[in-house]
């Protein structure tokens, strides 16, 4: 599905430090439209369309799309909303690698264009 030790964004993948670690499997759901909110993830996420496409907005970055089948490692540190733009409802297996004590995910404001 996927091998690569850089994020969709070109960021090496660091995995924290410090704390024991911690593997995190949540899955995601969005219906059409709907978005995620602007945020940001400080440890290394893999994430996996299980059905519907996903376009996310990486402000300087611009924009990807993702779609059933396909597997990325998501931005660390980079402020990105992502948005179910298909038709039908969208599922994402999220695995986040971090540690105890570290959040999987945090709120960003969106980056300057």
């Amino acid at each position: 599905m996927l091998s690569t030790g850089k994020t969709v964004t070109d960021e090496p993948i660091v995995y924290p430090t410090g704390a024991p670690a911690k593997i995190t499997a949540v899955e995601i759901t969005l219906e059409p439209g709907q978005q995620t909110g602007w945020h940001q993830h400080p440890v290394p996420l893999f994430g996996y369309i299980l059905e519907g496409e996903l376009t996310v907005d990486y402000g300087p970055f611009g924009k990807r799309t993702y779609r059933q089948g396909e597997g990325l490692a998501e931005a660390m540190n980079e402020a990105h909303n992502g948005r179910n733009t298909g038709t039908g409802v969208l599922k994402i297996l999220a695995v986040f690698i971090g540690a105890e004590g570290v959040p999987d995910t945090t709120r960003a404001s969106p980056p300057a264009r």
